[in-house]
């Protein structure tokens, strides 16, 4: 049966929906969350997680109390790309990952709420630097200890800022900086750099041919025909689903099916939310600021 609605509410306490995927303005992810979740419906929430680590709490609590999954939306981490990456470094292909450098940006956001801080929470570190912080956050897998960042704006005269590096160190010692902005011209640009004791990679999310490996182990498969894996290599991909969404979706999907926990769940995106806002902490103070995990 096909639908419309023009408030959520209304649509959540239908009884043939089990599952909503939250793509809203950033300031009404929790309370469409929670609503969805009151009313027994799984939930995906697109990045960023909210505006605050208090709607996140809230949100991860009621999707809990409620039984149902909820999912982090970070489209990278479904891109063929990032999931072909992560089997070569299962594999060892680059050895202990050290440092991890990866960046979103582009021109600037046509959407009316992301420039203003009362709707979007911030300006480029939350709306697209969420992307690599959170692609560097799973890759590194260890608990981020300390956040130095610097923002500011270069180019737009926007109350938020055009512009945001973010330096990560974690608790092992490793490495990573997110860097966004609003300064890029000729179209988005979603590249990321993988640093490893035997190895490196480079990936880009908007190329045709988005990974690159240098290994010094080798890895089990690049592409028909190739008869090794040392050296350099670029490793075949599925181009069919490029940016992730699909996949994503279909993971979420699976998630609900078959009883599992998402690769991203919502206290992951609380996290990933957590780093930002330690971020912007950084910025004011000027000086690096510790990292406290909820």
């Amino acid at each position: 049966m096909k639908a419309w609605y023009t408030d959520y509410e209304d649509m959540v306490k239908q009884d043939d929906i089990d599952a909503v995927n939250v793509c809203v303005p950033n300031f009404l992810h929790a309370s469409a969350t929670i609503s969805a979740a009151e009313h027994g419906k799984h939930v995906l929430c697109t990045k960023p997680l909210a505006i605050s680590m208090e709607q996140a709490d809230n949100m991860v609590k009621a999707c809990k109390q409620a039984g149902v999954k909820f999912m982090y939306g970070e489209n990278w981490l479904y891109t063929p790309a990032a999931e072909r990456m992560f089997k070569v470094i299962e594999e060892g292909a680059l050895g202990k990952i050290l440092a991890v450098e990866a960046r979103e940006q582009h021109s600037g956001s046509h959407s009316p709420y992301a420039t203003k801080k009362e709707y979007c929470g911030g300006g480029v570190l939350i709306h697209m630097a969420a992307h690599p912080i959170g692609f560097i956050m799973h890759v590194m897998n260890q608990p981020v200890e300390r956040v130095y960042a610097e923002l500011g704006n270069l180019l737009h005269d926007l109350e938020v800022e055009d512009y945001a590096v973010l330096v990560m160190r974690f608790e092992d010692g490793g490495s990573g900086i997110a860097q966004s902005n609003y300064i890029t011209k000729g179209g988005m640009q979603d590249r990321i750099e993988i640093y490893g004791s035997e190895g490196m990679a480079f990936m880009n999310l908007t190329h045709v041919n988005p990974i690159q490996v240098y290994s010094e182990t080798g890895y089990s498969y690049v592409v028909e025909k190739a008869s090794m894996s040392r050296g350099w290599t670029s490793p075949v991909v599925d181009e069919n689903v490029h940016y992730g969404f699909c996949n994503m979706v279909s993971h979420f999907v699976n998630c609900i099916l078959k009883d599992e926990e998402p690769r991203s769940t919502g206290e992951f995106g609380r996290e990933v939310l957590r780093v930002i806002f330690a971020g912007y902490e950084s910025n004011r103070k000027r000086t690096a600021v510790t990292v406290h995990s909820g």
